[in-house]
């Protein structure tokens, strides 16, 4: 007996394996939406790290310049982050609208994706230097201060299965 697949069939298992790949790509971590538990998690996570900076914040003793300096990255810090939870919402919305269509370009897709992830980059870059501004007013006292605090939260996220943060799950 003859086990041979015709063009069509083969063309529409790749058709189909493309489309599942690239929809699984344009999940977030875990396939987790806007509004799920895993998002809800890493909101928590956020604002247990937020009272923990403001535990640092008060630890340091900062004076006026630093006051100000640390006050303008937070702000910043907490506008960055309200904004790409709206724009993330947005650009999840327009991925999935894109992959419903039939004969979606899928390079078009992956060149919306890593625009998306490239302005987060820069997003990410912007924050911490406006922090890193805060770290050179600090004094020799105050930046062994933030050391050792920022050195006690890598050992606990490595402890709790995660560097660089990121989750251990194979993914980058």
């Amino acid at each position: 007996m003859k086990n041979r697949f015709s063009p069509r069939q083969i063309v529409v298992a790749v058709a189909v394996a493309v489309g599942l790949a690239t929809s699984a790509f344009a999940m977030p971590p875990q396939g987790d939406g806007p509004n799920g538990p895993v998002s809800r998690m890493h909101e928590r996570q956020m604002e247990r790290g937020m009272k923990e900076m403001s535990r640092l914040h008060d630890d340091l003793k900062l004076d006026a310049k630093q006051e100000a300096l640390w006050q303008t990255a937070d702000k910043a810090g907490k506008d960055s982050m309200n904004g790409m939870r709206e724009r993330f919402s947005k650009h999840h919305e327009e991925i999935q609208t894109l992959l419903a269509q039939p004969g979606a370009d899928l390079r078009a897709v992956a060149k919306r994706m890593d625009d998306f992830k490239a302005e987060g980059q820069k997003l990410h870059e912007a924050i911490r230097d406006r922090w890193l501004t805060v770290y050179d007013s600090l004094n020799a006292n105050q930046k062994e201060q933030a050391r050792l605090f920022f050195k006690s939260k890598i050992e606990q996220a490595k402890h709790f299965g995660r560097h660089d943060g990121r989750h251990e799950t194979g993914r980058n």
